[in-house]
């Protein structure tokens, strides 16, 4: 009988560990974008934001615009991503939080995300509310 709840326990264990490893393996998004259409609520971004390129690495985003270069940290949990900023160009946005999803399919990434508080993350890609953008993953250039 010990030896069976000790297999059982072990199997859980076991299973809490295989939960884990599969959470953890959220999509990677880092790599260099172009902006392809976004909003701001509700509002499509300027061709300015599209003229930028955009390298993602596996901690932060950059985001620029006409009104400057805004840096965020991000977390990434199954279709969810929390940021937060780290660089602005206006005083008091460093810190600030933003919540969001996220989808990634070939290479097209689609990022919504609302800067008030968690429950202003977006449930889809409408853009009618926060921060909607569409990037389009750069092909990688091959060395000769």
């Amino acid at each position: 009988m010990k030896s069976l709840a000790a297999i059982l326990l072990a199997v859980g264990f076991a299973g809490l560990a295989t939960a884990d490893e599969k959470k953890a393996e959220a999509p990677k998004i880092a790599g260099t974008y172009k902006l392809v259409g976004g909003k701001k609520n509700g509002e499509p971004v300027g061709d300015d934001a599209k003229k930028p390129v955009y390298t993602i690495d596996a901690k932060k985003i950059p985001i620029a615009d006409k009104d400057g270069k805004f840096v965020m940290s991000y977390k990434l949990d199954g279709t969810k991503i929390d940021m937060e900023i780290l660089e602005a160009p206006f005083d008091g946005l460093k810190g600030a939080k933003g919540y969001g999803i996220f989808e990634l399919k070939g290479d097209t990434l689609k990022l919504a995300y609302g800067t008030e508080k968690e429950d202003s993350r977006p449930k889809n890609f409408d853009g009618k509310s926060g921060f909607y953008f569409e990037l389009k993953k750069e092909k990688e250039k091959t060395k000769e």
